[in-house]
């Protein structure tokens, strides 16, 4: 009888331990902030620019580019460590696709509505 209600006791917790690391909130990275990019465009060559994001709860980015297509707002969103934000120049529709790396650093590609592809890496600004 003993052994029986030990075992149920170790059952019951092991199983309330599974549940509470589920509940527990997994913390995501925040791109919030303003970023130095440095964009390498495939046979075109490389350039910087100058990006704010600010992301939202809920996932959504809002934000500023300025640097070789222009100055303009963009919108977004993030999962995760991924994020992903379109602006529209005077090249057409830009979309950057990264994700914040372990470091705090951001890196991904670049496509330019179809004209061509890239690659970026980013660091906050200090």
């Amino acid at each position: 009888m003993l052994r029986m209600k030990r075992r149920a006791i170790v059952t019951s917790v092991s199983a309330i331990a599974l549940l509470a690391s589920f509940l527990v909130p997994v913390a995501y990275a925040d791109v919030s902030g303003d970023w130095n990019f440095a964009v390498e465009i495939a046979g075109v060559g490389s350039g910087n620019a100058s990006v704010t994001m600010q992301e939202a709860a809920d996932g959504s980015i809002t934000g500023t580019y300025s640097g070789q297509l222009g100055n303009t707002d963009f919108t977004g969103n993030s999962e995760g460590d991924n994020f992903e934000f379109v602006l529209t120049s005077q090249m057409g529709s830009v979309t950057y696709s990264g994700e914040q790396l372990p470091d705090g650093t951001l890196a991904g590609k670049l496509n330019l509505g179809g004209m061509g592809e890239g690659t970026f890496t980013a660091t906050r600004k200090e």
